[in-house]
């Protein structure tokens, strides 16, 4: 079998640990099912025009230099969004013939497409010419059929899934608390994502900081994600204030993570858009339940008592649900049968044999 050419905006790197960690995992977990990838990515998670700029120059000369190398080895592209890593597959495929599939993750489609112009029409043409799409949700699936004209036949809903043997149930919450220094006799809610705007980062301090005014002695807020914009992460901090129970907190490795997992009482993901939201599938195989914004995957996800979902930008209705945990001592009820339902389609090791199927049809 020839190899995969995986093309990736996002990679994680020693200095930005977390920046695409979900595409190096599913490289790594391919790699020990045998099947033989290339990377050409991008690691630099650095914003402003500029930056932007030089550093996509230098991720297209990898990309090129990749391809000459092993042009007869490679037998398939596999873009992670659908712009701009997937216009590399698209003129690869005009250009050799080689086919192609693509991830789409959310943003590539709900924000990225939506700018509109020539960002809109690569994207179409991305979408039309691709052997196989991947959408990480159902909404983001149906979203590309409705907007783009593709064809139900040629998407498969597919996340990136879940190392269960990382994100697991712990034997002891209260010991895990400990590990990572949370206090066992509070309620400690976890944030885990880029620290911005659209991760609902602001709703999400509001609304604790409202909580902390009622029970400053009982709560905590842990908040670990990476400083994408240094103006709005300033901002943030900010508006967290004074308060010695909100705690930003870097990147980590993903067993340490997995720890912070394990250890809250709530995670919390308010996002404005969201393709699927595997952080909050990555809690629950930790036993964490999940309050969230009701959009995107995470609706699909949440429904049916799976965790709680919320309305976008409402930092009342997060403080709201917040306080209900702490008025029921740090315990929130859900549907363990549909979590564990959940859980079982999202394990990577499913998810790897499919997305093996899928490399098989196009790979000659």
């Amino acid at each position: 079998m020839k190899k995969v050419l995986i093309i990736s905006n996002m990679y994680p790197s020693m200095e930005h640990l977390s920046y695409g960690i979900f595409v190096k995992n599913q490289v790594e977990q391919l790699r020990e099912t045998g099947i033989e990838s290339l990377l050409a990515v991008n690691a630099d998670p650095k914003t402003g025009k500029l930056n932007v700029l030089k550093k996509y120059a230098k991720w297209a000369m990898k990309v090129n230099s990749t391809f000459k190398k092993n042009k007869k080895d490679i037998g398939l592209t596999h873009c992670h969004y659908v712009f701009p890593s997937g216009l590399f597959s698209y003129r690869l495929k005009m250009k050799y013939g080689i086919p192609y599939v693509v991830t789409a993750h959310g943003g590539d489609i709900n924000k990225m497409a939506k700018k509109g112009g020539r960002i809109r029409e690569y994207t179409n043409k991305i979408l039309q010419n691709a052997d196989h799409i991947i959408a990480v949700g159902e909404e983001l699936a149906s979203d590309i059929q409705r907007d783009f004209g593709v064809e139900e036949s040629r998407i498969s809903v597919m996340s990136m899934g879940i190392d269960r043997k990382v994100f697991y149930k712990p034997a002891s919450k209260e010991e895990t608390m400990k590990q990572v220094n949370m206090d066992p006799n509070r309620t400690n809610f976890l944030f885990v994502g880029n620290i911005i705007q659209e991760k609902g980062v602001e709703e999400l301090i509001s609304a604790f900081n409202q909580l902390d005014r009622n029970y400053p002695d009982q709560v905590a807020l842990y908040c670990v994600g990476s400083t994408k914009d240094t103006a709005f992460t300033e901002r943030m901090k900010e508006l967290a204030g004074a308060s010695k129970n909100i705690h930003f907190i870097e990147p980590m490795p993903q067993n340490r993570l997995a720890e912070y997992f394990q250890a809250a009482n709530v995670f919390v993901l308010p996002s404005y858009i969201e393709g699927l939201g595997l952080v909050a599938l990555e809690a629950m195989s930790c036993g964490t339940p999940v309050i969230a914004s009701d959009v995107g995957g995470l609706h699909y996800m949440l429904q049916d008592g799976a965790g709680v979902l919320v309305p976008p930008k409402d930092a009342n209705a997060l403080f709201m649900e917040f306080e209900k945990v702490v008025l029921n001592n740090g315990q929130m009820n859900v549907n363990d049968a549909k979590v564990d339902e959940l859980l079982q389609l999202h394990d990577s090791k499913a998810i790897i044999a499919r997305l093996t199927d899928i490399y098989r049809q196009y790979i000659k």
